[in-house]
Protein backbone atom coordinates (compact mmCIF):
# COMPACT_ATOMS: atom_id res chain seq x y z
CA UNK A 1 0.00 0.00 0.00
CA UNK A 2 1.22 3.16 -0.91
CA UNK A 3 2.42 5.76 1.81
CA UNK A 4 -0.31 8.69 0.63
CA UNK A 5 -2.85 5.37 0.81
CA UNK A 6 -2.08 4.41 4.15
CA UNK A 7 -2.06 7.86 5.11
CA UNK A 8 -5.60 8.43 3.69
CA UNK A 9 -6.95 5.26 5.37
CA UNK A 10 -5.95 5.76 8.77
CA UNK A 11 -7.31 9.48 9.39
CA UNK A 12 -10.70 7.55 7.62
CA UNK A 13 -10.30 4.71 10.48
CA UNK A 14 -9.21 7.54 13.10
CA UNK A 15 -12.61 9.06 12.46
CA UNK A 16 -14.83 6.27 12.62
CA UNK A 17 -13.77 4.84 15.60
CA UNK A 18 -13.19 8.13 17.65
CA UNK A 19 -15.32 10.96 16.24
CA UNK A 20 -14.86 13.08 18.58
CA UNK A 21 -10.51 13.66 18.84
CA UNK A 22 -10.98 16.01 16.36
CA UNK A 23 -13.90 18.33 18.06
CA UNK A 24 -13.41 17.18 21.61
CA UNK A 25 -10.51 19.87 21.70
CA UNK A 26 -12.63 23.00 19.76
CA UNK A 27 -15.37 22.14 22.53
CA UNK A 28 -13.55 23.44 24.89
CA UNK A 29 -15.88 26.18 25.62
CA UNK A 30 -15.95 26.55 29.04
CA UNK A 31 -17.73 25.38 31.99
CA UNK A 32 -20.60 27.75 31.45
CA UNK A 33 -20.98 27.16 27.81
CA UNK A 34 -20.78 23.46 27.96
CA UNK A 35 -23.25 23.81 30.81
CA UNK A 36 -25.68 25.57 28.62
CA UNK A 37 -25.89 23.60 25.36
CA UNK A 38 -22.54 24.93 24.13
CA UNK A 39 -23.60 27.77 23.25
CA UNK A 40 -23.25 31.52 24.23
CA UNK A 41 -21.99 33.55 21.10
CA UNK A 42 -23.89 36.11 21.89
CA UNK A 43 -23.17 36.69 25.57
CA UNK A 44 -19.23 35.71 26.19
CA UNK A 45 -17.94 38.35 28.60
CA UNK A 46 -14.93 38.42 30.35
CA UNK A 47 -12.94 35.22 29.36
CA UNK A 48 -15.73 33.23 27.95
CA UNK A 49 -14.99 35.71 24.92
CA UNK A 50 -11.62 34.35 24.74
CA UNK A 51 -13.02 31.07 23.56
CA UNK A 52 -16.01 31.96 21.87
CA UNK A 53 -16.80 35.48 20.18
CA UNK A 54 -13.90 38.25 21.15
CA UNK A 55 -16.40 41.18 20.60
CA UNK A 56 -18.05 39.76 23.74
CA UNK A 57 -15.48 41.00 26.08
CA UNK A 58 -16.71 44.46 26.00
CA UNK A 59 -19.98 44.20 26.72
CA UNK A 60 -19.04 44.25 30.59
CA UNK A 61 -16.35 46.01 32.88
CA UNK A 62 -14.42 43.00 34.36
CA UNK A 63 -11.31 41.95 34.47
CA UNK A 64 -11.10 38.56 35.21
CA UNK A 65 -9.06 35.56 35.90
CA UNK A 66 -9.69 32.42 34.81
CA UNK A 67 -8.60 28.40 35.18
CA UNK A 68 -10.20 25.62 34.15
CA UNK A 69 -9.85 21.72 33.22
CA UNK A 70 -12.04 19.66 30.93
CA UNK A 71 -11.87 15.83 30.66
CA UNK A 72 -13.91 13.54 28.37
CA UNK A 73 -14.19 10.40 29.26
CA UNK A 74 -13.25 6.99 26.85
CA UNK A 75 -10.69 8.47 25.19
CA UNK A 76 -8.89 10.04 27.99
CA UNK A 77 -9.15 13.96 26.76
CA UNK A 78 -7.96 16.43 28.99
CA UNK A 79 -7.58 19.88 28.15
CA UNK A 80 -6.07 22.53 31.19
CA UNK A 81 -6.33 26.72 29.68
CA UNK A 82 -5.29 30.06 32.00
CA UNK A 83 -6.62 33.09 30.97
CA UNK A 84 -7.27 36.74 31.80
CA UNK A 85 -9.36 39.40 30.18
CA UNK A 86 -9.44 43.14 31.08
CA UNK A 87 -12.40 45.49 29.93
CA UNK A 88 -12.58 47.87 32.59
CA UNK A 89 -10.97 50.67 30.78
CA UNK A 90 -13.04 53.82 30.18
CA UNK A 91 -11.72 53.94 26.06
CA UNK A 92 -13.95 50.79 25.41
CA UNK A 93 -11.12 48.96 24.56
CA UNK A 94 -10.72 45.33 26.30
CA UNK A 95 -8.00 42.69 25.89
CA UNK A 96 -7.41 38.98 26.94
CA UNK A 97 -5.04 36.58 26.82
CA UNK A 98 -4.88 32.80 27.05
CA UNK A 99 -2.53 29.72 27.04
CA UNK A 100 -4.24 25.92 26.65
CA UNK A 101 -2.83 22.44 26.72
CA UNK A 102 -4.58 19.80 25.36
CA UNK A 103 -3.61 15.99 25.38
CA UNK A 104 -5.76 12.59 24.31
CA UNK A 105 -4.76 8.86 24.25
CA UNK A 106 -7.71 7.31 22.34
CA UNK A 107 -7.97 3.62 21.98
CA UNK A 108 -6.08 2.29 19.24
CA UNK A 109 -4.64 5.39 17.95
CA UNK A 110 -1.39 7.51 18.55
CA UNK A 111 -1.41 10.31 21.12
CA UNK A 112 -2.55 13.69 20.94
CA UNK A 113 -1.05 16.68 21.85
CA UNK A 114 -1.45 20.07 21.56
CA UNK A 115 -0.96 24.09 22.79
CA UNK A 116 -3.07 27.18 21.65
CA UNK A 117 -1.91 30.32 23.10
CA UNK A 118 -4.05 33.64 21.64
CA UNK A 119 -3.69 37.35 22.28
CA UNK A 120 -7.76 38.93 21.99
CA UNK A 121 -8.96 42.69 21.62
CA UNK A 122 -12.63 44.13 21.61
CA UNK A 123 -13.70 47.50 21.07
CA UNK A 124 -17.13 48.83 22.12
CA UNK A 125 -18.42 51.06 19.22
CA UNK A 126 -21.22 52.97 21.60
CA UNK A 127 -23.65 50.63 23.33
CA UNK A 128 -25.07 47.96 21.27
CA UNK A 129 -22.10 46.98 18.91
CA UNK A 130 -19.15 45.08 19.75
CA UNK A 131 -16.32 44.12 17.56
CA UNK A 132 -12.95 41.85 18.25
CA UNK A 133 -10.45 39.52 16.80
CA UNK A 134 -8.30 36.84 18.18
CA UNK A 135 -4.26 36.23 16.88
CA UNK A 136 -4.05 32.32 18.04
CA UNK A 137 -1.09 30.21 17.65
CA UNK A 138 -1.32 26.47 16.95
CA UNK A 139 1.30 23.08 17.65
CA UNK A 140 -0.43 20.18 17.52
CA UNK A 141 0.76 16.55 17.35
CA UNK A 142 -0.32 13.07 17.07
CA UNK A 143 -3.62 14.09 14.52
CA UNK A 144 -3.11 12.36 11.10
CA UNK A 145 -4.10 15.24 9.16
CA UNK A 146 -5.16 14.88 5.09
CA UNK A 147 -1.68 15.58 3.73
CA UNK A 148 -0.09 12.39 5.63
CA UNK A 149 1.41 14.81 8.50
CA UNK A 150 0.76 14.30 11.90
CA UNK A 151 2.07 17.51 12.90
CA UNK A 152 0.93 20.92 12.73
CA UNK A 153 1.99 24.90 13.65
CA UNK A 154 1.29 28.19 12.64
CA UNK A 155 -1.01 31.34 13.09
CA UNK A 156 -4.60 31.67 12.00
CA UNK A 157 -7.66 34.22 13.85
CA UNK A 158 -10.55 34.57 14.93
CA UNK A 159 -12.79 37.63 14.48
CA UNK A 160 -16.50 38.36 15.56
CA UNK A 161 -19.57 40.89 16.30
CA UNK A 162 -22.26 41.11 18.81
CA UNK A 163 -25.10 43.52 18.62
CA UNK A 164 -27.62 44.63 21.33
CA UNK A 165 -31.33 45.15 20.64
CA UNK A 166 -34.27 46.19 23.20
CA UNK A 167 -36.03 43.95 25.48
CA UNK A 168 -31.88 42.37 26.94
CA UNK A 169 -32.21 40.43 22.96
CA UNK A 170 -28.21 40.42 21.66
CA UNK A 171 -27.70 38.14 18.63
CA UNK A 172 -23.27 37.30 17.69
CA UNK A 173 -21.29 36.19 15.02
CA UNK A 174 -17.88 34.77 14.33
CA UNK A 175 -15.43 32.92 12.42
CA UNK A 176 -12.93 30.76 13.84
CA UNK A 177 -9.25 29.80 12.49
CA UNK A 178 -9.79 32.01 9.24
CA UNK A 179 -6.22 31.26 7.96
CA UNK A 180 -6.78 28.03 7.35
CA UNK A 181 -4.02 25.84 8.93
CA UNK A 182 -5.25 22.54 7.69
CA UNK A 183 -5.47 20.97 10.87
CA UNK A 184 -8.79 18.63 12.03
CA UNK A 185 -7.55 20.23 15.41
CA UNK A 186 -8.27 24.47 14.24
CA UNK A 187 -10.79 23.73 11.44
CA UNK A 188 -12.38 26.71 9.28
CA UNK A 189 -15.93 27.21 11.09
CA UNK A 190 -18.43 30.21 11.38
CA UNK A 191 -20.73 30.30 15.07
CA UNK A 192 -23.47 32.66 15.59
CA UNK A 193 -26.12 32.83 17.81
CA UNK A 194 -28.56 34.72 20.08
CA UNK A 195 -29.23 35.49 23.95
CA UNK A 196 -32.55 37.12 25.51
CA UNK A 197 -32.04 38.13 29.12
CA UNK A 198 -35.82 39.19 30.48
CA UNK A 199 -34.49 39.50 33.24
CA UNK A 200 -30.89 40.71 34.74
CA UNK A 201 -31.37 37.07 36.45
CA UNK A 202 -32.41 35.05 33.94
CA UNK A 203 -30.67 34.38 30.32
CA UNK A 204 -31.28 31.99 27.53
CA UNK A 205 -29.21 31.31 24.92
CA UNK A 206 -29.02 29.41 21.23
CA UNK A 207 -26.22 29.02 19.08
CA UNK A 208 -25.18 27.11 15.98
CA UNK A 209 -21.50 26.47 14.51
CA UNK A 210 -20.64 25.40 11.28
CA UNK A 211 -16.92 23.33 10.39
CA UNK A 212 -16.01 23.79 6.98
CA UNK A 213 -13.00 22.07 7.15
CA UNK A 214 -12.88 18.50 8.31
CA UNK A 215 -10.91 17.32 5.73
CA UNK A 216 -14.12 14.55 5.24
CA UNK A 217 -15.40 15.14 1.76
CA UNK A 218 -18.10 12.18 2.79
CA UNK A 219 -19.24 14.07 5.30
CA UNK A 220 -19.24 17.99 3.91
CA UNK A 221 -20.10 20.70 6.10
CA UNK A 222 -21.07 19.44 9.89
CA UNK A 223 -22.81 21.67 12.35
CA UNK A 224 -23.75 21.77 15.49
CA UNK A 225 -26.55 23.18 17.26
CA UNK A 226 -27.09 23.75 21.00
CA UNK A 227 -29.19 26.00 23.35
CA UNK A 228 -29.92 26.34 27.23
CA UNK A 229 -30.57 29.04 29.91
CA UNK A 230 -29.50 30.04 33.17
CA UNK A 231 -30.91 31.39 36.43
CA UNK A 232 -29.30 33.48 39.43
CA UNK A 233 -30.92 32.55 42.91
CA UNK A 234 -29.84 34.40 46.36
CA UNK A 235 -27.18 36.40 44.28
CA UNK A 236 -24.62 33.65 44.86
CA UNK A 237 -25.67 30.45 42.99
CA UNK A 238 -26.07 30.40 39.56
CA UNK A 239 -28.23 27.37 37.67
CA UNK A 240 -27.63 26.28 34.08
CA UNK A 241 -29.38 23.21 31.76
CA UNK A 242 -29.73 22.87 27.81
CA UNK A 243 -29.05 20.39 25.26
CA UNK A 244 -28.42 20.18 21.35
CA UNK A 245 -26.73 18.04 18.59
CA UNK A 246 -23.44 17.23 17.66
CA UNK A 247 -22.05 18.04 14.18
CA UNK A 248 -19.22 15.40 14.19
CA UNK A 249 -20.59 12.65 16.12
CA UNK A 250 -24.26 13.49 14.89
CA UNK A 251 -24.92 12.34 18.73
CA UNK A 252 -27.87 14.41 21.25
CA UNK A 253 -26.41 15.74 24.38
CA UNK A 254 -28.16 16.87 27.62
CA UNK A 255 -25.76 19.56 29.22
CA UNK A 256 -26.10 21.25 33.06
CA UNK A 257 -24.02 22.88 35.38
CA UNK A 258 -23.94 25.24 38.89
CA UNK A 259 -21.76 28.03 39.59
CA UNK A 260 -20.86 29.44 43.10
CA UNK A 261 -20.71 33.27 42.71
CA UNK A 262 -18.94 36.23 45.06
CA UNK A 263 -17.57 39.52 45.00
CA UNK A 264 -14.40 37.98 44.30
CA UNK A 265 -14.96 35.65 42.24
CA UNK A 266 -16.52 31.89 40.93
CA UNK A 267 -16.07 28.57 41.00
CA UNK A 268 -17.87 26.81 37.89
CA UNK A 269 -18.91 23.03 36.91
CA UNK A 270 -20.21 21.61 34.13
CA UNK A 271 -21.53 18.63 32.21
CA UNK A 272 -22.33 17.61 28.93
CA UNK A 273 -23.70 13.99 28.75
CA UNK A 274 -24.57 12.43 25.09
CA UNK A 275 -28.19 10.72 24.78
CA UNK A 276 -27.80 8.74 21.57
CA UNK A 277 -25.27 7.59 19.23
CA UNK A 278 -23.43 4.69 19.26
CA UNK A 279 -20.42 5.60 21.94
CA UNK A 280 -21.68 8.12 24.71
CA UNK A 281 -19.29 10.56 25.61
CA UNK A 282 -19.13 12.51 28.99
CA UNK A 283 -17.58 16.14 29.17
CA UNK A 284 -16.55 17.38 32.45
CA UNK A 285 -15.57 20.39 32.54
CA UNK A 286 -14.37 22.90 36.23
CA UNK A 287 -13.23 26.37 36.44
CA UNK A 288 -12.00 29.26 38.88
CA UNK A 289 -12.81 32.74 38.12
CA UNK A 290 -11.21 35.94 39.69
CA UNK A 291 -12.89 38.97 39.69
CA UNK A 292 -9.55 41.92 39.94
CA UNK A 293 -12.05 44.65 39.62
CA UNK A 294 -16.05 44.66 38.08
CA UNK A 295 -18.31 47.38 39.76
CA UNK A 296 -21.22 45.15 39.50
CA UNK A 297 -22.88 43.08 42.66
CA UNK A 298 -22.27 39.43 42.69
CA UNK A 299 -24.92 37.27 41.15
CA UNK A 300 -25.94 40.24 38.41
CA UNK A 301 -25.58 38.89 34.56
CA UNK A 302 -22.03 40.81 33.92
CA UNK A 303 -20.42 38.04 35.74
CA UNK A 304 -22.09 34.84 35.60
Amino acid sequence: MKRGTRAAAFVAGLTLVTPAVAWGFADDQGPRSIAMGQAGRADARGTDGLRLNPAGMSQAPLYTLSGDYQFLTKQGGQTLRVSVADSTSASGLAGGLYYGYRSATPAGAPAVGAHEAGLALAYALGDRLFIGATLKYFRVSGVPEADGTTKHTGFTTDAGIVVKGGSGISVGVVGYNLRDLHSREAPVAMGYGIAVSPQPTLTFTLDARHDFTTYDPVRGVETWVGGGGELVLKDFLVVRAGGGRDGASRAGYATAGVALVSGLGAIDAGVRQDVSGDRKLTYLVVGLRLFVESPRVPGSSDIN
